[in-house]
């Protein structure tokens, strides 16, 4: 039998916001360049976005409703994957014990050279007053062999503050480096609140603008301090397709 019950304010909101925010992200990728592909992407996810309004308009029950959710929240994670340049799998990440304990500082070259990055828990390392590279290392996740060459880092994200993209326990993949790129999702040092892993939004000579996918968290501002940022999330395992 389908449930009638009527939607709490807080659920209806959600299902609102959703179809707001995957309309606005549509709109903003189609006024930036892209590449073929991309754009094509891009063009699907408006598409998506004027089928999710047409349901929600037509819904009538809150199991309807709760469906026009379901696909606003995955397409608003697609197109962010897309904005962002970050691989979406599905699956727990290939990992071995590390062959070589200590610091991730000590641990990071020898982890490279086998195909490997050093992974530790973001929640754990985010302290204010921590830093990342002391953190023991005590396993190794495998980099896919179709990546650039580079040094990465894997890093188990806590809190939503990135959701639809990032969940809490979804691990992702940091390519190490200073690079700032609109759009891109980084793991960055908040200098007096530890470690974040963000999307970059504005940015000055002065500072970096750093934006939560889920409205419910406010942007923040760090300077613009290469010391700061770890690097670019470039992959991300789930379990929450």
């Amino acid at each position: 039998m389908m449930d009638h019950s009527p939607l709490s304010p807080q659920e209806r909101r959600r299902i609102e916001g959703d179809a707001e925010l995957l309309a606005r992200l549509a709109g903003d990728a189609g006024e930036r360049q892209a590449d073929a592909p991309a754009q094509r992407h891009e063009d699907y996810q408006a598409w998506r976005a004027a089928e999710l309004r047409r349901q929600a308009d037509a819904a009538s029950s809150p199991a309807d409703l709760a469906a026009a959710a379901d696909v606003a929240h995955r397409a608003r994670a697609a197109m962010e994957a897309a904005r962002a340049r970050v691989r979406c799998v599905s699956q727990v990440p290939e990992s071995r014990p590390a062959a070589r304990t200590g610091a991730m500082a000590q641990v990071l070259g020898a982890a490279s050279a086998e195909g490997y990055a050093p992974w530790l828990d973001l929640g754990v390392a985010a302290g204010a007053g921590r830093e990342l590279w002391d953190e023991p290392c005590e396993s190794w996740v495998r980099v896919p062999d179709d990546l650039p060459r580079g040094q990465f880092v894997a890093l188990t994200v806590r809190g939503e503050s990135m959701a639809p993209l990032l969940h809490s326990g979804d691990v992702v993949l940091t390519r190490l480096g200073s690079e700032l790129r609109r759009d891109a999702m980084v793991v960055a040092r908040r200098p007096d609140d530890g470690y974040v892993v963000k999307k970059v939004g504005r940015m000055d000579a002065e500072s970096v603008e750093l934006l939560s996918l889920n409205p419910e968290f406010p942007a923040v501002r760090i300077p613009r301090d290469e010391r700061l940022v770890v690097g670019t999330v470039v992959l991300r395992w789930c379990g929450h397709e």
